[in-house]
């Protein structure tokens, strides 16, 4: 592993998945990592709305999966009323670890191999001509509205099933806003995840815009990170965990 780590502290803030590629390739690196999540993932209570989408889960033609959150809650509920999934579908995740994810339950997954983003998922040829088809997008509540918005002008019916919430945490921002002053690299893999820890202004003086670098996985969260006053931003190709890790490594 490269060396230009060793002694390095990296702070990572995204929630809590299961099987983390990224975490794993800092944990095998000669970093010192920190581990903080300070968003939680909670499930959607059982609602009507939800639970009539999960049952005419057979009229969509495509269903996308966001996330691996968005996966492993989506799966569950699905689980719980159809025992074999509906044959005729098409599925889609932004990533690769969310394909992982469904890879037990799905025969084929359809994702983008390089841009690991809504726009990388929207530029597949899959999703170009699909007038008059069905699309249900599982996600987080209050995401962003990109592949509704774009799939819709290209005459899908689309609609969300919102199956978690992402929650901040107090107690973890502020144990997180201490880390950060014996931190040498903080990865944030969202712009939501940088406002929850707030403009670096409002932390302790000893923190200033060049003490330490950002690891993001776009040029759109970069723009968020320097709004909160970040002075040294990476922006890694994409989400994809190695590539996250190789800017990590680069930045040193």
């Amino acid at each position: 592993m490269d060396k230009r780590l060793l002694g390095k502290n990296v702070l990572v803030i995204r929630s809590h998945r299961d099987n983390d590629d990224l975490m794993a390739l800092i944990d095998q690196s000669q970093a010192t990592l920190t581990y903080t999540p300070v968003i939680d993932i909670q499930k959607v209570a059982d609602t009507h709305k939800l639970r009539d989408q999960i049952l005419a889960f057979d009229q969509f033609n495509i269903a996308i999966f966001v996330s691996v959150h968005a996966a492993t809650i989506g799966l569950d509920w699905l689980d719980s009323y159809w025992p074999m999934l509906p044959q005729g579908l098409t599925y889609f995740s932004i990533g690769r670890q969310t394909s992982m994810t469904l890879k037990d339950h799905v025969s084929s997954i359809v994702y983008p191999n390089t841009n690991a983003t809504s726009e990388g998922l929207l530029a597949l040829p899959q999703l170009q001509k699909i007038n008059g088809q069905n699309v249900v997008i599982f996600r987080g509540s209050a995401g962003r509205e990109t592949i509704k918005d774009a799939l819709t002008a290209r005459g899908a019916t689309v609609e969300y099933c919102d199956v978690y919430h992402r929650v901040v945490n107090p107690q973890q921002v502020l144990l997180a806003q201490q880390q950060m002053h014996k931190t040498d690299v903080l990865v944030a893999h969202s712009g939501e995840l940088l406002q929850a820890i707030g403009p670096l202004k409002m932390l302790r003086p000893s923190l200033y815009e060049n003490s330490f670098t950002v690891i993001v996985p776009s040029q759109r969260i970069a723009e968020i990170a320097y709004d909160l006053g970040y002075g040294l931003v990476k922006v890694a190709d994409n989400a994809l965990p190695e590539s996250m890790f190789a800017a990590l490594v680069d930045c040193i």
